[in-house]
């Protein structure tokens, strides 16, 4: 491939993924703790396997000039508010007017963005930054895999990627990616012709591993069909069900050399065949007691039970109680369970260790999952929730570095049961989140996670079994239970086809 010397590249990035039907709005403040700007962005995200880590380590081979812009993020929660999303986007627009001209940009968006202004984060700000760097300027945006994407987005953008892997490894990948692929636009080696399709589907989180089907022979036909030298990338999206928009739901998007009847052919392809394995997009678990007492039967351990309906990692406040309300009622022994709880962990702080509580635990955010619990127990130790990840090529360090913070964190020991309060809602993705304050997962009968899919990388090397639950949350795999008003219909399986 010929070279395009000295070219400067700006990058930046803002995530989110918003759950539309959350009761609590995702303010600025949310967003503060992953809040880089120019030179801190790569001094946070350099060396990191991050996307950004990625498109930092391409350009870095390239020698050319990096240009930092902006990059912010913040967990899976309730729609952006106006504030936040305005300054957010303003603080990425003005970083790349202030560093103009540049030779091409490369950004890191997710694709299921919601403010309290647009139902589409991602194309109004591609929009923007296409007003701002002009037409002959090279975008390549690389979005999350739960992203809905709105074709108009191609209409900005020149190159959309998408993760490849749920849990979400390969962000490092992906940035380097699309790195390889801005070159060869600026040495006129290609020009990208984008097309997207929309199956009429929806797929709950819990549906959406690419190791499993659908996506998994989605996947296998998109690398098949790669091999053809003027297809340039395939991506293949399973959407996020969780959002009432025109968008909502899984997506192909095709991109070829100069070639559009080809990525148009393709994209139809792949979009039948995702409707030919709709019968794989339902998903059903057992009800939390049912779950635990099949769990108490094995003879090794540990069991994860899968709280999926309040999946952090999807929006959820990740205090849901039914799993542990199961757990108190069968008298588990070796049990762990984790609650975002910062009422609870301030208590307990304030006990200190070996002191016994009595205390009201989880439930506390909204309706959707379940009563609050009273307890009694002893607080067997207290930490500042900071820990090194065990894992540094997973979701979590992939979005916010390679360190946990849960926040001020306390661990209870009731009865048999191990609870894990933790001041910040923290996804189960590495296992330091319970190793750092003194339970040993391995030892465990059985672990409840609060996640659909992202568990998986930190938690199935150490299962014996693993066993999907059937409880109420705002991220249930019951799609009936969400007043979608703005959904295209017919859409399986809401709807007959």
């Amino acid at each position: 491939m010929s070279t395009a010397p000295n070219k400067r590249i700006a990058i930046g990035g803002l995530l989110h993924e918003t759950h539309g039907f959350a009761p609590t709005p995702t303010d600025l403040a949310a967003f503060q703790e992953t809040w880089y700007a120019g030179k801190a962005l790569v001094a946070a995200l350099e060396g990191t396997r991050s996307c950004l880590g990625g498109m930092i380590e391409g350009l870095g081979r390239e020698h050319w000039q990096l240009l930092p812009t902006f990059y912010a993020a913040a967990m899976p929660a309730g729609i952006v508010t106006t504030e936040a999303y305005k300054t957010l986007l303003g603080r990425l627009t003005s970083s790349l007017e202030n560093i103009l001209p540049i030779d091409g940009l490369l950004l890191h968006l997710h694709g299921a963005m919601m403010s309290e202004t647009t139902w589409d984060a991602e194309t109004d700000i591609a929009d923007r930054v296409r007003r701002i760097v002009g037409p002959d300027v090279p975008i390549v945006m690389v979005l999350d895999m739960h992203g809905n994407v709105n074709p108009e987005l191609a209409v900005h953008a020149d190159v959309l990627l998408a993760y490849d892997t749920n849990p979400h490894i390969d962000l490092f990948a992906r940035g380097l990616e699309a790195v390889a692929i801005l070159k060869a636009c600026l040495c006129g080696q290609i020009r990208p012709v984008v097309a997207v399709r929309h199956p009429r589907l929806l797929l709950a989180p819990q549906c959406t591993d690419t190791d499993e089907l659908p996506l998994q022979a989605l996947h296998a036909r998109a690398r098949a069909l790669e091999r053809d030298d003027r297809v340039i990338a395939i991506s293949i999206l399973g959407g996020f069900a969780y959002a009432d928009t025109p968008w909502t739901g899984p997506s192909v998007i095709v991109v070829t050399d100069r070639e559009t009847r080809l990525a148009e052919e393709l994209a139809d392809e792949l979009d039948a065949l995702f409707m030919s394995h709709q019968d794989t997009a339902t998903f059903k678990g057992l009800p939390p007691s049912q779950a635990v007492e099949q769990a108490l039967q094995s003879v090794s351990g540990p069991t994860i039970l899968v709280d999926s309906a309040d999946n952090i990692g999807g929006g959820s406040p990740g205090d849901g109680t039914e799993a542990l309300q199961a757990m108190l009622a069968a008298r588990v022994q070796e049990g762990t369970v984790a609650l975002a709880d910062p009422e609870a962990v301030a208590l307990c702080h304030a006990a200190g260790k070996g002191a016994r509580l009595t205390l009201t635990v989880g439930a506390k955010t909204d309706s959707w999952h379940g009563q609050p619990v009273t307890v009694t127990g002893k607080v067997m130790a207290v930490s500042d929730g900071i820990y090194p990840c065990e894992l540094q090529e997973h979701h979590f360090a992939a979005f916010y570095g390679n360190t946990l913070n849960m926040g001020p964190t306390a661990w209870m020991r009731i009865e048999g049961i191990n609870l894990v309060l933790n001041t910040r809602k923290t996804p189960p993705f590495d296992l330091a989140q319970l190793r750092g304050i003194g339970i040993e997962p391995e030892s465990q009968k059985m672990i409840v996670v609060k996640a659909a899919v992202a568990y998986r990388t930190a938690y199935l090397p150490i299962a014996a079994h693993v066993i999907e639950m059937d409880t109420s949350g705002l991220c249930t795999s019951n799609l009936h239970r969400f007043p979608y008003q703005h959904l295209r219909r017919p859409v399986y399986p809401l709807d007959s086809l």
